[in-house]
């Protein structure tokens, strides 16, 4: 399993979906209620509840670790197998993701809720980040088809060499900008915010961090701890920087590039992610391979599929605060334990690493 392959990425993946399913306490359940009006608690509130940039951990981490396996593959076989490519991908997400479109299936049929026929066709192809914003429900899978729908072209983009690979990524990561500026020109920004077309840069970051990963790990180890320091000050800083420079009047830099999910924010993680998994073995390594956090970020993906029906407002007894947080937790452990580890086995078949 790639996660095995490098120290740390499983206390990130924990960090990210944390911010996840507080995000959508906050949003669903008002937890920190009350706690807006203590000034000094605003930035520790404002940052917990930070669920996208959540999600902007799991994509960086997620191209991180796909090119590296790529790059492996490649250096141990002078090439890479899209067959096996593309059937690990599908063993990787398919079996816990349908498996909980079959739960919400008989749920639907119980008349527990009720999803559109659009809901469906987007859920079960997809590509619900066109059509995200019709229900809650299956909301959260527009972050799993911006993911399916990078990976479909990635891999070819790579056989092109790594010339091309490299330009690639750093075409897509420079064309999202644009992007940005377009839709708010056009006053589509809130409709195209959770779309390949303005996330895609988070992935290809990552996946661009992995192409160069040695010159990067050249060039900031001998400063490793001031460089961590300063990039999570300025990740977690980053939300306040348009109200600073609107003193100055440059809060359109913003526009292009974003907050603590934009593109800025996308490098800083990317930094994290090399100190924490290339850095110092010091106290944020200990943090992040403390065996807590580390089996949080093990379950994350399963956390994430099944966190959405139990934080969502329904007026059932398992959807309310605090016992959702509990009955998540429990699903992630059936889905994981019964879903994803047996499908994990059988994906290290098609792995030369």
């Amino acid at each position: 399993m790639e996660n095995q392959k490098y120290s740390g990425i499983n206390g990130l993946r924990a960090i990210s979906i944390i911010l996840v399913v507080i995000y959508h306490l906050t949003y669903q359940d008002k937890i920190f209620h009350g706690l807006y009006e203590i000034r000094w608690l605003l930035p520790v509130v404002s940052f917990l509840q930070d669920g996208h940039l959540g999600v902007n951990i799991f994509f960086v981490i997620s191209g991180f670790l796909i090119t590296s396996l790529l790059l492996r593959e490649e250096l141990k076989t002078k090439t890479i197998s899209l067959k096996n490519f593309y059937i690990r991908r599908t063993l990787r997400i398919f079996p816990a993701y349908y498996f909980l479109l079959l739960v919400y299936f008989f749920l639907q049929q119980l008349g527990v809720f009720e999803l559109s026929a659009t809901s469906w066709i987007t859920s079960l192809t997809y590509t619900k980040y066109f059509n995200w914003e019709k229900d809650w429900l299956t909301s959260h899978a527009w972050s799993l088809s911006i993911e399916e729908h990078f990976y479909l072209f990635w891999p070819l983009f790579f056989m092109a060499g790594d010339k091309f690979r490299k330009i690639a990524a750093i075409v897509l990561i420079a064309s999202v900008p644009f992007m940005r500026v377009y839709f708010d020109y056009h006053d589509l920004s809130e409709h195209y915010a959770l779309t390949l077309f303005t996330r895609i840069d988070a992935i290809a970051t990552g996946c661009l961090f992995a192409l160069y990963r040695n010159k990067i790990i050249e060039k900031i180890s001998p400063w490793w701890n001031p460089v961590f320091i300063v990039s999570s000050f300025l990740l977690i800083s980053l939300r306040y920087f348009p109200l600073l420079a609107t003193k100055i009047h440059l809060e359109f830099i913003f526009v292009p590039l974003g907050t603590t999910h934009g593109t800025i924010a996308n490098f800083l993680i990317a930094i994290i992610l090399m100190y924490s998994v290339f850095g110092p073995n010091g106290i944020w390594s200990k943090f992040l391979n403390w065996k807590l956090l580390n089996y949080v970020g093990l379950l994350s993906y399963s956390i994430y599929l099944w966190q959405q029906i139990f934080i969502s407002g329904l007026d059932y007894w398992p959807a309310k605060f605090p016992q959702n947080i509990f009955c998540v937790l429990a699903m992630a452990l059936f889905s994981y334990h019964l879903l994803e580890k047996p499908f994990l086995k059988l994906k290290s078949k098609f792995s030369i690493i």
